[in-house]
């Protein structure tokens, strides 16, 4: 889509209000709505193969105001138990280990089906992330946004899909290997910020109700106690667009 969208649907936050907040979930693989058993919040991986379904960081809404909503923003925080960001942790820049081995998808077909509610129904028409790694952490900025004039509408007492992190398993094993797979690294979805079509935006930061934002790999101990060394920056994102 051109950059127009982003225009129409994102940019005109940058001088918009704050609404309330809700809630927000980050799993493996599904949410926590309907869920039986309940989506994994720690997973592990011998490290041993190239091949094999990604695996699928998927992020949630429960809102606690209905709202139309154009874009979204979030970011994501990594952290590793080690001294430095392990290789295999390192994606989308130019030189990294594993430079293609992260993307985002928003499409929920393709990357489910999961037990909520999926709201773009395939209408998210820009998207992108970038990814910065500083010590034993990295952080993630992402987007979605639909054309300003189709607001989607998200209502209280569902759960909603809003965005998958999917890491694929190429350089794990064997000649070109990217070390650290089986080092102990925790995610959190640290913040999601919503973008109506008047240009009010919510801002959300915490869980809903007893479910978590972080999940944990390789059994990272307490992966939810991770949190971000910096704060966001809305012109990291406008940066990749420039």
């Amino acid at each position: 889509m051109k950059k127009s969208l982003l225009i129409s649907g994102l940019f005109l936050a940058l001088t918009a209000s704050v609404a309330s907040a809700g809630g927000i979930n980050l799993n493996w693989n599904n949410c926590q709505s309907g869920s039986a058993p309940l989506p994994a919040k720690a997973i592990t991986f011998a490290c041993n193969v190239n091949s094999g379904a990604s695996f699928t960081l998927m992020a949630s809404l429960e809102p606690n105001v209905s709202q139309q909503v154009t874009a979204f923003e979030y970011i994501v925080d990594i952290e590793s138990s080690g001294g430095s960001l392990p290789l295999w942790w390192q994606f989308k820049n130019a030189g990294s280990c594993r430079s293609a081995s992260m993307s985002m998808n928003t499409n929920f077909g393709a990357t489910g089906p999961f037990d909520c509610v999926d709201p773009w129904s395939g209408a998210i028409g820009a998207q992108d992330f970038s990814y910065t790694v500083a010590n034993n952490t990295s952080r993630i900025f992402g987007f979605g946004a639909v054309p300003a004039t189709t607001p989607v509408p998200v209502d209280t007492g569902l759960e909603y899909y809003v965005f998958a992190l999917l890491i694929n398993r190429a350089k794990t094993a064997g000649l070109g290997s990217c070390a650290g797979c089986l080092d102990q690294v925790a995610i959190v979805l640290n913040e999601l910020t919503l973008f109506n079509e008047t240009g009010v935006k919510t801002i959300i930061t915490g869980p809903a109700g007893v479910e978590t934002n972080c999940a944990a790999w390789q059994g990272f101990a307490n992966p939810c106690a991770a949190t971000p060394t910096t704060k966001s920056t809305w012109g990291k994102i406008k940066s990749i667009y420039r």
